[in-house]
């Protein structure tokens, strides 16, 4: 089948009256993609995955099934997916000491011809909410299985107005499966990120393989990230009051290292600086009499940080990276820059131009560091869960440590992640947010201690459980009573 002509003017017209849509620079022809020619392309390596997920949130528990679109892209069974259901980031965690959390407990890879495998969840990339699983092959690790795998094309020269194609997903009550689709380059974005944008996808299509007219594979659909969120998390809804995500295209060239080094659930490879901050204003800049396009004015610096150790102080206003500037010059873009340090790695070598202010003048300095590995997050810490007493701890993190602003040394013990509501320990007066510091006469400094000491109580099966926790700044014994 050829589709002969696909028109998105109304949604063209609406975005171009909203100042979202420019109109191409080159005549918009009629597209003529052969979808014969490419669902043979894309049947060898498109997947589609059944995820079976655990739902939690404090008190609450429960499990859900996820259906996506997945493709191959490595010969040894990596596949790519649209991971956004899967985040675990929250904003509540360090206060509250619950975390949300959306963990795959099965998955299965499915083959467009039938063929079924068992996957194995990798993780999800922050920025681009790109998940990976891992194809298991039926005899295990021994079993070498070679797949086919897309191949990205590298340096497209993406021009407004041309073509692009994908398939996408249908509900599994329809066959066969999938349905092609067709949308334009609408706009080449360059700030906050170089990012093709697009017109007449949706974001049920997001993680779908996009071909040029040639039927190059030259991305996947993704979504723009906004530097004005709270979070470097997500994908952005720019048209917020309509609730309408810019999507575009990741390239080959930034999916090439998420695929070389998928991100690992539990691993942390994002760099740190350690530091508060804030835009360095036009207004600020005018203040100071200096002549800069935007930087980072830094408020807080934390002990032991790179920050720390490369001696930057408060009040210096960071204005160049590695020789190039730092052009944030309002409070929006500062996730832009804390971008950028995060995906510099951990262990990169950075050096700063800095603008120190003193009494009569503003100083100009070089500071040199070497980026660490991003504290934990409450939602990436280990676990426990007793599931006699129905409750779950954590180990500490960098987040409740500052949130109380307290060092290491000055609070120790496991954070109560969650409980069941009328468990044992929900009714012997244990509460999220609790810290526990001893159990019995047992000092706990971390999940392994704790479960040691669970596991010995349990052998004993005392009438009671006497927790020692810190709680909002005080300590109190809280008693559970057990039911053995």
């Amino acid at each position: 089948m050829k589709n002969k002509f696909f028109t998105v003017s109304t949604l063209m017209t609406t975005l171009f009256l909203c100042g979202l849509f420019v109109w191409p620079t080159v005549p918009a022809e009629a597209q003529t993609f052969d979808f014969d020619k490419l669902h043979k392309k894309i049947e060898k390596y498109t997947v589609i995955l059944d995820i079976k997920i655990e739902l939690s949130f404090g008190m609450q528990t429960n499990e859900q099934e996820q259906r996506v679109l997945g493709t191959i892209v490595t010969a040894d069974g990596l596949v790519l997916f649209d991971g956004s259901f899967l985040e675990t980031q929250n904003p509540l965690s360090a206060i509250s000491g619950m975390t949300f959390k959306t963990t795959p407990i099965k998955i299965e890879v499915s083959r467009l011809d039938g063929e079924k495998y068992e996957g194995e969840y990798i993780g999800v990339d922050n920025f681009t909410q790109i998940g990976f699983v891992k194809i298991i092959p039926p005899g295990g690790s021994d079993d070498k299985i070679t797949f086919d795998y897309v191949a990205f094309a590298r340096n497209q020269k993406f021009v407004i107005g041309s073509w692009v194609a994908l398939y996408m997903l249908l509900p599994e009550f329809v066959d066969p499966p999938l349905a092609a689709d067709v949308g334009m380059i609408s706009n080449l974005v360059k700030s906050p990120e170089d990012f093709p944008l697009t017109v007449g996808f949706s974001g049920l299509e997001v993680a779908s393989v996009l071909f040029n007219d040639n039927l190059m594979p030259v991305g996947v659909l993704g979504s723009l990230i906004n530097p004005a969120a709270d979070s470097d998390i997500g994908f952005v809804e720019s048209f917020s009051d309509f609730n309408y995500p810019l999507l575009g295209i990741i390239t080959a060239e930034r999916l090439e290292k998420l695929i070389a080094s998928p991100p690992q659930k539990g691993e942390i490879e994002r760099a740190w600086l350690g530091i508060t901050l804030q835009a360095l204003t036009g207004d600020i800049a005018d203040f100071f009499d200096i002549d800069v396009p935007g930087g980072i004015i830094v408020n807080e610096v934390v002990k032991g940080s790179p920050a720390d150790k490369a001696g930057l102080m408060v009040g210096d206003m960071i204005i160049e990276i590695n020789g190039q500037p730092v052009e944030v010059d309002r409070e929006e873009l500062i996730p832009v820059f804390q971008r950028r340090i995060s995906e510099m790695g951990q262990g990169t070598a950075v050096e700063f131009t800095i603008l120190r202010p003193s009494d009569s003048r503003v100083d100009t300095l070089k500071v040199f560091t070497s980026l660490e590995k991003r504290p934990l997050a409450a939602s990436e810490a280990e676990e426990y869960e007793n599931k006699t007493l129905e409750f779950k701890v954590r180990n500490l993190v960098f987040s409740d440590y500052l949130f109380y602003n307290l060092n290491e040394d000055e609070l120790y013990g496991v954070a109560v992640s969650e409980i069941q509501m009328g468990g044992l320990a929900n009714i012997g007066g244990l509460m999220i947010g609790d810290i526990i510091q001893r159990v019995g006469s047992q000092t706990v400094t971390s999940v392994e201690d704790l479960k040691n000491v669970m596991n010995q109580i349990e052998q004993e099966k005392p009438s009671e459980v006497i927790f020692f926790v810190w709680r909002r700044s005080k300590t109190l014994f809280v008693n559970v009573k057990t039911d053995w």
